[in-house]
C-alpha cells in the first residue's frame, strides 16, 4: 500500500491511497470464497458451485464488498501509522478499481486544531458583586402577586389597567390580514393597539382604530404599513392583586409569614446573583483564552453546530406561535447572527478540551454517579431511574461533557486572580 498526505485547507488534510493489484486480488480471493460458502446456483447445492460462475454471477457483489473492505482496512492503517487526529467521518472521492491495475482513493479527513496555549493559570478576571435589594424582594412579590391575581367580569366601563376580551379583525389596504377570537387586550398598553382608545369601552361596544405596523413585524410585507383595526367587545376583565399579607405567603408557599417569605426570596435571589458572578467570569475567561488560542475552527463542526442553534432558535419561535412561514423568512437572518455564535462555541470546546490535556482533568465513574444522586435528592426519583433514562437514550456522554466543562471551567477560575 502506498499513500500521500498533503494539507488541505487550514482544518483538513488530503490523502491519496494507492493499493496493489495484488493486494486486491486476494482480497477479491477471500470474498469469493466467502461467497461461494452461500452461493445458490441454478443446478448446484448450495456452496458447491464452481468459482468461475460464482465470480461470474456474483462479481458486482464481490466488487462492492472489496470496495468497501479495503477502504475502511486501508484508512485505518493510514492513520494508524501516521497519528493523524481525525474529527468525524472523512469523505471518500475518486474511487477506482482496477483488477489489472489495482485500487486508489482519495480521502478527505478533518484534523484536530493544533494549538498551543500558554497562561491559562493567572488569568486576570473582575467579579461584580451584586448584593440582594430590597427593592428586589419587592419586585419579585409583585411578580407572584401578579401570578396570583384574580381577573374579575366588570359591568363598568373600562379603564387603564383593565383588560378586554374581544374578537379582532386586522386590514391592510382593504385586504384581510388576520382574524382572531376572544383576545385580550391591556387597556392603556399600545403594544397591540392604543391602549387610549379602548377606555370607556364596555361589553358588547365596536370600536375601529388604525395604527402603523412597526418595522420588525413578523409578516415582512406589512411592515411599516397602515393597519385598520376592528373591535368587537365581549367582556372587561378587571385585575384584582392579592394583598401581601401573612395569608398571601401562606399561599405562596406555605410560609408563615411575610417575614418568612421575603427571607426564601433573599436566598433564592442571593443564589441568582452568584450563578450571574460564576457565568460572567466564565465569559470573561473564555473571552480572554480565545484571543490567546490562533486556530481556526473545523469547517464541519461549525457548521453542524450552527444547525442544532437554527434549530433551537426555530423551536423558540414556534412556542411563541409564529408560523412555518414567518420562521422560514427569517431564518437566513438569524442563522447569519448565529454563525459567530456557532464557532465562538466550537473554538471554545477545543481550548477547554486542551486545557484538561494539559492538566489530566477527567470524569470518572463516581462522579457520574454522585451527579445521579444529586439529581435524585433535587428531583424526588430513584438514581437508578435517573440513569436507566440516560442511558436509553444514549445521554451518558453528553453528561459527562458538560461535567467536563464544569471541571475545567472550575480548574480555571480557581487558579485565576479575581478582583
Amino acid at each position: 500500500m502506498q499513500y500521500k498526505i498533503k494539507q488541505s485547507g487550514k482544518t483538513q488534510k488530503a490523502i491519496d491511497v494507492y493499493l496493489s493489484k495484488e493486494i486486491v486480488s486476494n482480497e477479491l480471493d477471500r470474498i469469493y470464497k466467502e461467497i461461494s460458502k452461500t452461493a445458490s446456483l441454478p443446478g448446484f447445492r448450495i456452496g458447491k458451485a464452481p468459482t468461475e460462475l460464482v465470480k461470474k454471477q456474483y462479481k458486482k457483489e464481490a466488487t462492492d464488498e472489496v470496495v468497501r473492505s479495503l477502504l475502511a482496512g486501508s484508512l485505518k492503517k493510514v492513520i494508524t501509522e501516521t497519528d493523524i487526529d481525525i474529527l468525524g467521518l472523512p469523505e471518500i472521492s475518486d474511487i477506482q478499481l482496477d483488477e489489472g491495475k489495482g485500487m486508489s482513493y482519495k480521502a478527505t479527513v478533518s484534523i484536530r486544531p493544533q494549538l498551543k496555549l500558554k497562561g491559562y493559570k493567572g488569568l486576570n478576571l473582575k467579579k461584580a458583586v451584586k448584593a440582594v435589594q430590597e427593592s428586589d424582594i419587592d419586585s419579585q412579590i409583585n411578580t407572584i402577586r401578579e401570578m396570583t391575581a384574580k381577573f374579575v367580569t366588570k359591568e363598568s366601563d373600562a379603564a387603564s389597567g383593565d383588560y378586554i376580551i374581544c374578537d379582532v379583525e386586522c386590514t391592510v389596504e382593504g385586504s384581510p390580514v388576520e382574524k382572531k377570537k376572544n383576545v385580550w387586550l391591556h387597556v392603556g398598553d399600545d403594544a397591540f393597539i392604543p391602549g387610549k382608545l379602548l377606555e370607556g369601552l364596555k361589553a358588547n361596544d365596536k370600536k375601529d382604530a388604525e395604527k402603523v405596523l412597526p418595522m420588525d413585524y413578523s409578516k415582512k410585507a406589512l411592515a411599516g404599513k397602515k393597519a385598520q383595526f376592528h373591535i368587537i367587545v365581549k367582556e372587561i376583565k378587571e385585575k384584582i392583586l392579592p394583598e401581601p399579607n401573612d395569608a398571601f405567603a401562606a399561599t405562596a408557599g406555605n410560609f408563615r409569614n411575610m417575614a418568612e417569605l421575603r427571607e426564601a426570596i433573599r436566598e433564592t435571589l442571593k443564589k441568582r446573583n452568584e450563578l450571574e458572578e460564576r457565568r460572567e467570569l466564565e465569559n470573561q475567561a473564555l473571552k480572554i483564552l480565545d484571543k490567546m488560542a490562533s486556530f481556526d475552527a473545523p469547517q464541519f463542526m461549525v457548521d453542524r453546530h450552527l444547525e442544532v442553534l437554527v434549530n433551537e432558535a426555530k423551536e423558540r419561535l414556534k412556542r411563541e406561535q409564529l408560523s412555518e412561514s414567518e420562521i422560514k423568512l427569517m431564518e437566513t437572518d438569524f442563522k447569519e447572527r448565529l454563525r459567530e455564535e456557532a464557532i465562538r462555541q466550537v473554538r471554545a470546546y477545543f481550548i477547554l478540551d486542551e486545557i484538561a490535556k494539559s492538566e489530566n482533568i477527567k470524569i470518572d465513574d463516581k462522579e457520574i454517579e454522585n451527579t445521579f444522586d444529586i439529581m435524585a435528592s433535587s428531583s424526588g426519583r430513584p438514581a437508578g431511574e435517573i440513569r436507566k433514562y440516560y442511558e436509553e437514550n444514549n445521554l451518558l456522554e453528553d453528561l459527562r461533557a458538560e461535567l467536563k466543562q464544569r471541571k475545567i471551567l472550575d480548574f480555571i477560575i480557581k487558579n485565576a486572580n479575581i478582583k
